[in-house]
């Protein structure tokens, strides 16, 4: 079973079932070295010059990240707890524990949540290693528990569609 299968899974236990969104709900987001869907309504960023973008709605909060990291010999271990660090510094919250997997297009991945005191996961991570070493790192920041599924449908699609070039 694939990371991204648990992952739908997960989502979908937590969630109320709701229909599918379609394919012409998303467009192709393409960077030079990465691509993936987006939903059409949404807007991505440009990319800062320690390669992140953010994309937002067009109307409304929350919003889903990519991150470019060069290649290098880190292992799963170092790039949570590097990637801790940074999420700690912007909110602190507890980490569940990552999950090693395989996207959807077979590259090696892991991902974990930060929760809130209430016990609600707000923010969703993936991290994805392409074939040179590089990695992208995508997240979601939900809004609120009505944009739940909304949100989590869209990162899951960001996740699953995810190219390196």
């Amino acid at each position: 079973m694939t990371l991204a299968s648990i992952v739908a899974m997960t989502i979908m236990s937590q969630t109320a079932a709701t229909p599918a969104p379609k394919d012409s709900d998303f467009i192709l987001f393409e960077a030079p070295t990465y691509s993936f869907e987006i939903p059409k309504e949404w807007k991505a960023g440009k990319e800062t010059p320690w390669g992140s973008r953010d994309i937002k709605p067009a109307k409304g909060e929350g919003k889903m990240t990519a991150m470019t990291a060069n290649a290098s010999n880190s292992t799963w271990d170092d790039l949570y707890r590097t990637s801790l660090f940074f999420i700690n510094r912007e909110k602190k919250a507890e980490a569940t524990p990552y999950r090693e997997g395989k996207t959807k297009n077979g590259y090696p991945c892991i991902s974990f949540e930060m929760k809130e005191q209430d016990g609600w996961k707000d923010r969703y991570y993936t991290l994805i290693q392409a074939p040179d070493k590089s990695a992208l790192a995508l997240s979601v920041k939900i809004p609120s528990k009505a944009d739940e599924k909304t949100y989590l449908a869209n990162f899951q699609r960001m996740v699953d569609t995810t190219k390196f070039k």
